[in-house]
């Protein structure tokens, strides 16, 4: 994604909210299609995006918030975001999913995959580049898990994306050796 001077609002079509989409979607704000239309799902995605990073939370796209974009996209994979949490923060975190109709919709696959087990462990991470609006919990087996019997998975990831105080989506990674190396990696 290139810096731009293009303003983008609701209503706005084209490539430069294809582009916008695009980024929002790989920071886990965005989760429509990328269609090149801005309506109100991509409102909301860029207003979610403003409030976590400090901007004016209007819904436009001003050179603000392509400099915003434009500078964690460059960095997004390069820069390790994620930290463990504390042991406070997991207790917080477990009751968030518990309580929470998208957490227990993840647990519930995390269970289904049988990502279960005295021989896994668990950890919680927080992204800090999203001020704790973006949490990962990181599941790691000894023995091959997974739903599919073609491939075992030696780990899965849920990574939970939060509006305020609730989990708005999550997004699932599995890991094994046939897939190759994670998307990122996270402190041990």
């Amino acid at each position: 994604m290139n810096a731009t001077s293009t303003v983008l609002k609701e209503g706005s079509k084209g490539q430069e909210v294809v582009k916008l989409q695009e980024g929002l979607k790989k920071l886990n704000f965005y989760a429509g299609a990328i269609d090149g239309i801005f309506g109100a799902g991509t409102k909301d995605a860029v207003i979610r995006f403003q409030r976590s990073h400090g901007l004016v939370a209007d819904g436009i796209v001003g050179a603000k918030t392509w400099s915003k974009l434009n500078e964690i996209l460059g960095n997004n994979m390069s820069k390790n975001q994620w930290r463990k949490m504390t042991p406070q923060q997991e207790v917080e975190e477990i009751k968030s999913l518990i309580n929470s109709r998208m957490g227990v919709a993840a647990l519930n696959q995390v269970a289904l995959e049988n990502f279960i087990g005295f021989d896994c462990t668990r950890r919680f991470y927080i992204n800090d580049e999203f001020g704790g609006f973006q949490t990962l919990m990181r599941i790691k087996c000894s023995t091959p898990r997974g739903a599919s019997s073609a491939i075992g998975y030696h780990e899965i990831r849920v990574t939970f994306n939060r509006f305020e105080s609730n989990i708005e989506n999550f997004e699932i990674e599995r890991v094994s050796e046939e897939i190759g190396a994670p998307k990122f990696e996270l402190p041990e």
